[in-house]
């Protein structure tokens, strides 16, 4: 090892730390660690994060003596990573928060369909990249998949951890690519289209009217417009194209009946709440955003959401949006009953579950709660359901034709009002 490796984060030490010599010998030390895994790379970025406010609050992080998951890309995938993040010293910190997790992941190794999820370092603040209700920190995903590697999921380039290594209180997983954060639903669908592209067609012929709360003026938008940017916070269950060519007759006889349609449609939708697989279970209590309960059941054959009489497969979970989560199933929800009422209960308790302080999870989310679908268990598991909703300085109503269906939504849309006519 020569010396001059260790030159940057040593003199980042001192600058950084300079009143802390627990956190400079940490700084040190990690610094050997990451040089003996090859991670020279990472070294320079790590110097170069050190110039900004959010790096330093980074670094002290990781050496402040609580336990937290790295995914550190190796040389080659910084050399591959994206010019205008590595070339933006504010966009590079950002970034790469995204790639730390708090707490202590040393016994989550799921097999997919199990999923490991875990809350990171990285918020938006600004609202411009990340807009999960409450205020919510981006989430990683990752499992083992039939090549008996960890990969991680979401990731336009397939990102696999080739190394693991531990320093103190880190666990340091080597990724052959750079991660980058969830991309919106409009974005994401190309990298999945057989799985995506029907459902998108149906939310694209869909229209709603948004009355915009500033400006005080409306316009017609899609279903998938409004899910693609305007909400903050959601679960979605997207039926796969088979699904959706086996269901065409069904969806075909419904076309004229828009309240029918919409009901279809909001009751593949959790408003206000983004819930990952783990916490989809069968103790696990949803109301669409038609109002309709949604049951979940796990069995050695797979995860099940139920809706009215139709059940679906969960084929392809915890599909990462920046405002949300979809997980695609094989069925479509046929369901054409709504409940104004238990709509309105339930978006009105997701307002306030939104509007409260809760620590980060330093744990995975919900894991042992699924366990059974397969793989090595982890046994620390937390987390609640998570409704809520915010971020967002406007309100909601959604109406079916016909029937005077309302939900009224307080905080869920970026900036006014909507209908559903």
């Amino acid at each position: 090892m020569k010396a001059a490796t260790f030159l940057p984060l040593l003199v980042l030490s001192g600058v950084a730390y300079a009143q802390n010599s627990t956190n400079t010998t940490s700084v040190a030390g990690l610094v050997g660690a990451l040089s003996a895994a090859g991670l020279t790379q990472l070294i320079q970025v790590a110097s170069t994060l050190n110039g900004t406010s959010e790096g330093q609050q980074l670094l002290s992080n990781i050496t402040n003596g609580a336990p937290y998951l790295v995914f550190a890309p190796n040389n080659d995938a910084w050399q591959n990573a994206p010019s205008n993040v590595t070339g933006n010293i504010t966009l590079l910190a950002g970034y790469f928060s995204y790639h730390i997790v708090p707490g202590n992941f040393t016994q989550a190794s799921t097999i997919y369909p199990n999923v490991t999820l875990g809350e990171t370092l990285y918020r938006d603040p600004s609202l411009t990249t990340v807009h999960l209700e409450g205020g919510k920190p981006e989430v990683v995903a990752w499992a083992v998949r039939g090549d008996n590697k960890t990969h991680v999921l979401n990731q336009r380039n397939d990102s696999i951890v080739v190394n693991q290594t531990t320093f103190g209180n880190l666990t340091i997983f080597v990724v052959d690519h750079f991660l980058t954060i969830p991309e919106t639903l409009e974005a994401t669908i190309p990298t999945d289209n057989s799985s995506l592209t029907g459902f998108e067609t149906l939310l694209r012929s869909t229209q709603v009217e948004y009355l915009n709360s500033t400006t005080n003026q409306t316009s017609n938008v899609s279903f998938f417009d409004a899910l693609n940017t305007r909400y903050s916070g959601y679960t979605l269950f997207v039926p796969n194209t088979s699904a959706i060519d086996a269901a065409n007759s069904i969806l075909q006889s419904l076309a004229s009946n828009t309240t029918a349609v919409n009901n279809v449609l909001f009751n593949h939708w959790i408003n206000g709440s983004t819930i990952y697989s783990p916490l989809l279970t069968g103790s696990s209590n949803y109301t669409s955003a038609a109002g309709e309960p949604l049951s979940f059941h796990i069995n050695s054959t797979g995860q099940y959401v139920t809706s009215g009489n139709v059940t679906a497969l969960i084929i392809q979970p915890d599909v990462l949006l920046p405002n949300g989560v979809v997980h695609i199933i094989d069925t479509v929800l046929v369901n054409t009953d709504s409940d104004s009422s238990a709509a309105s209960s339930a978006i009105s308790s997701a307002a306030s579950v939104a509007t409260q302080t809760t620590a980060s999870q330093t744990v995975p989310i919900g894991f042992s709660q699924t366990e059974s679908l397969g793989g090595p268990s982890c046994t620390a598991s937390s987390g609640n359901g998570g409704s809520g909703s915010g971020g967002s300085s406007g309100a909601m109503s959604l109406s079916a034709a016909g029937k005077g269906f309302v939900i009224a939504v307080a905080g869920v849309l970026v900036g006014g009002w909507m209908t559903v006519s």
